[in-house]
């Protein structure tokens, strides 16, 4: 199930609006107050590479198991039915359950329907029909870590309106994650993961309409490659596994072989193969080990930013 966040003020709930909020929202005559909001998030399903799917779970995962937080600068952004977009920014402490929402001058009424979407973007004139997103530039500090996924994860609710004084908003994930385990890598700092088809597969930015029946993603550029910059991976055993989390958009890759890259600080590339047996869809995470490397050339068989087109080892491939 989804793990669920809620908020509860005394009267109305209040919210941090743009300028040239509609009517709609800044007036509450004839409507009841709505007391409380709550805010749900379904979890991920899990598959692993061997095509074993556990539970429905979140995706951060913890040693005591795996659940989902809001993060301190998390911000959500809510349209009416007609108007402009609201926003709710988390305040205090992150990394709990609870979700503190707040802001000033602005009710919800009763009669309108709410369509909601994460992360916010800040553009009043954002078009709630095209909300953008892009997997450009995903940075992963420290192994194991989940901090850059919030905002790769893009999310939506479909219309909501007061149900006994309460507005309760679910979202529902976009995209995918791929979790890599890698071990058996060689000691050493590694600074960039890519994952190369042999075609443009991947989303590399796109958009959804967030007012449609079903939103999905949809793409307006494609690339072969996905890379996520990495810092502070140092290797001193190379037992060690590193867990590596890269975000995309769903992705017909069932059967394909795909090469997983990483980059050490030496400018010494390694790949390893894999072929998934299953497109990837939304609202899943798929897990892929790889433990089989083989370093390649600088000037022939790179995938990390090649010699031969020209680009400096360590810069965005695109």
């Amino acid at each position: 199930m989804g793990k669920y966040f809620s908020i509860a003020v005394a009267l109305a709930v209040s919210v941090l609006a743009l300028n040239g909020c509609s009517k709609e929202i800044n007036s509450t005559e004839d409507d009841s107050a709505i007391e409380s909001v709550s805010f749900a998030i379904n979890d991920y399903k899990i598959v692993d590479d061997n095509e074993i799917e556990p539970t429905r779970t979140s995706f951060i995962e913890r040693t005591d198991g795996i659940t989902y937080v809001w993060s301190a600068c998390d911000t959500v952004g809510i349209y009416p039915t007609s108007g402009s977009q609201l926003y709710f920014p988390i305040e205090g402490v992150g990394g709990e359950s609870y979700a503190d929402f707040d802001g000033g001058g602005w009710a919800f009424k009763t009669s309108a329907k709410y369509y909601s979407y994460y992360p916010f973007i800040g553009n009043i004139y954002l078009d709630r029909n095209k909300i953008p997103v892009s997997y450009i530039g995903q940075k992963q500090v420290g192994i194991s870590t989940t901090n850059h996924i919030g905002p790769y994860d893009f999310m939506y609710t479909p219309a909501c309106s007061s149900n006994g004084g309460k507005l309760n908003f679910s979202y529902k994930h976009l995209g995918c994650i791929i979790r890599f385990n890698l071990t058996q890598l060689p000691v050493g700092n590694y600074t960039k993961l890519a994952v190369t088809a042999p075609s443009h597969i991947f989303v590399k930015s796109g958009w959804f309409d967030l007012q449609s029946e079903s939103p999905k993603i949809v793409g307006e550029e494609y690339t072969n490659q996905l890379i996520i910059d990495l810092d502070e991976i140092d290797i001193t055993d190379s037992s060690a596994q590193v867990y590596v989390y890269l975000l995309s958009a769903p992705v017909k890759i069932n059967g394909l072989e795909v090469i997983i890259s990483v980059l050490d600080g030496q400018k010494k590339e390694l790949q390893c193969k894999k072929k998934p047996t299953k497109d990837y869809v939304a609202q899943t995470l798929y897990r892929l080990k790889c433990s089989e490397w083989t370093e390649v050339k600088q000037s022939v068989d790179m995938l990390i930013d090649p010699w031969d087109k020209g680009g400096d080892i360590g810069g965005d491939a695109q």
